[in-house]
């Protein structure tokens, strides 16, 4: 049984926000890797990047409601509007940037996926937000599959760098 977050423990430490794209790509190196390791679905992949974000000072909220695709909605080969959106989990960066790494799991290929402003097709309707409550690296680890504790700090020049190493090698 998944647990429910427990707002009322929401504490805010002295966060940094996400200032600029060049954040936002930072980030999304730095994310990346969990989507294809940790075996988790959007309620474990929220929590998992929540205390990573938290760990690291990046201010951020958890929220969940509904993920839509608008496109389904109006597509009348599609029998049932429920076959059109999810229950979902995801983190609020501020800027509209959203971090939500199992979109694709529901909505298939054509849905984002990482950090990004949602576009017009997918629309996430907020019902609540806040904080889970914290859970301990162990017990993320077990859950995610994922060595939490060992993850590397968010040193976004290194990151910028590894990522330009990384593009370099590809070319």
């Amino acid at each position: 049984m998944k647990s429910m977050p427990n707002w009322e423990s929401w504490e805010r430490k002295k966060p940094r926000p996400v200032t600029g794209w060049l954040d936002v790509q930072k980030l999304q190196g730095w994310l990346e890797p969990l989507s294809d390791i940790a075996q988790v679905e959007c309620d474990g992949m929220t929590r998992v990047v929540s205390h990573l974000l938290s760990k690291n000072g990046i201010e951020h909220i958890v929220a969940g409601g509904l993920l839509v695709d608008l496109k389904r909605i109006d597509d009348t080969a599609v029998s049932n509007h429920e076959l059109c959106g999810v229950s979902h989990w995801w983190i609020e960066l501020g800027y509209s940037y959203v971090v939500d790494f199992r979109a694709r799991m529901w909505l298939g290929p054509e849905a984002q996926h990482g950090v990004f402003v949602p576009c017009a097709r997918f629309e996430y309707r907020t019902e609540r937000r806040g904080m889970f409550s914290s859970l301990t690296e162990p017990v993320l680890e077990l859950m995610a599959g994922v060595k939490v504790s060992d993850w590397p700090s968010f040193d976004a020049t290194a990151i910028l760098g590894e990522i330009a190493e990384l593009e370099r090698r590809l070319s």
